[in-house]
């Protein structure tokens, strides 16, 4: 009995199979970066979004004290007696600029603000409870060596310029960083913060930090390996850039090469020095 080759189908050839797999890996390299800068973009928008969540917070915060910041130095943010000018540095609760009184925190979600917020979604891993109990004694997830009655604090996704915060991080001083009110107002009192337009002083950016070694991608916090805390939104192993809230409300994005300027390294504005595991905070 014979077979005619009608009756079976024309079957794939190697070298045919081979050209097809080529193609789909050529066009799955040209259509990668595509999606990789998609996706960037989709959480450069979303980490917008919690800042300007944070900013409404901020300003409503502000409206009830006259439109003034919060002061993270004295009660109940921080163990200074109000009245007593210049505090020493150890009267704030935390010690770097991503550290924030849950006090603040307390108040800014009953102003609308939540949880969620305060971390970057470029970093999601860093909304954790080890880090937003971190400071705070008794919590679950709390760090007993960091957590002291009375001294509560929590570690977020973004760095803080509100008076008081990151005065323990040591490196350049970070009053002339520090933001006092929404009014644009020259700072003339106490502290001598860097007051000027609203649309001007940033009073919170996303994180970028890199470790004593220069990494950016991991920071060991207090001995732990756990590498949540890092960078937030990152080209490879660099900073792609960071979204910075204004105390007019408005949130923009500024690229890496527009904050860090190697040719100029005296301009960067740092916290920490990189002693041990002290990272060194940039924007």
């Amino acid at each position: 009995m014979s077979f005619s080759s009608k009756n079976h189908p024309k079957a794939f050839t190697l070298i045919e199979l081979l050209v097809v797999i080529a193609i789909i890996a050529i066009l799955a390299a040209l259509l990668l970066p595509a999606l990789t800068a998609a996706k960037s973009r989709s959480l450069r928008v979303s980490c917008a979004n919690n800042q300007h969540e944070l900013g409404i917070a901020l300003l409503v915060l502000a409206d009830d004290n006259n439109n003034e910041l919060p002061d993270l130095r004295y009660q109940p943010y921080g163990a200074a007696t109000p009245g007593i000018p210049n505090p020493p540095n150890t009267s704030v609760y935390g010690l770097w600029p991503w550290d924030i009184a849950a006090e603040f925190t307390t108040n800014m979600i009953q102003n609308g603000a939540t949880r969620n917020v305060f971390y970057d979604p470029a970093n999601a891993a860093a909304n954790a409870d080890i880090w937003w109990n971190f400071g705070v004694a008794g919590a679950p997830g709390a760090n007993s060596g960091f957590a002291l009655p009375g001294r509560a604090y929590r570690i977020t996704g973004y760095n803080w310029f509100l008076p008081g915060s990151g005065a323990n991080a040591g490196g350049r001083p970070e009053q002339p960083y520090w933001q006092t009110n929404i009014l644009g107002t020259p700072a003339t009192f106490k502290y001598g913060a860097n007051q000027g337009s609203p649309s001007r002083c940033a009073v919170c950016t996303d994180v970028i930090a890199r470790d004593p070694k220069g990494n950016f991608n991991r920071i060991v916090m207090g001995g732990l390996s756990n590498f949540s805390l890092r960078t937030s939104h990152l080209n490879g192993n660099q900073p792609a850039g960071a979204n910075c809230l204004f105390l007019d409300g408005h949130v923009a994005w500024r690229n890496w090469s527009d904050i860090f300027n190697p040719a100029s390294p005296t301009t960067v504005r740092v916290f920490g020095g990189g002693n041990g595991n002290t990272p060194t905070f940039v924007f």
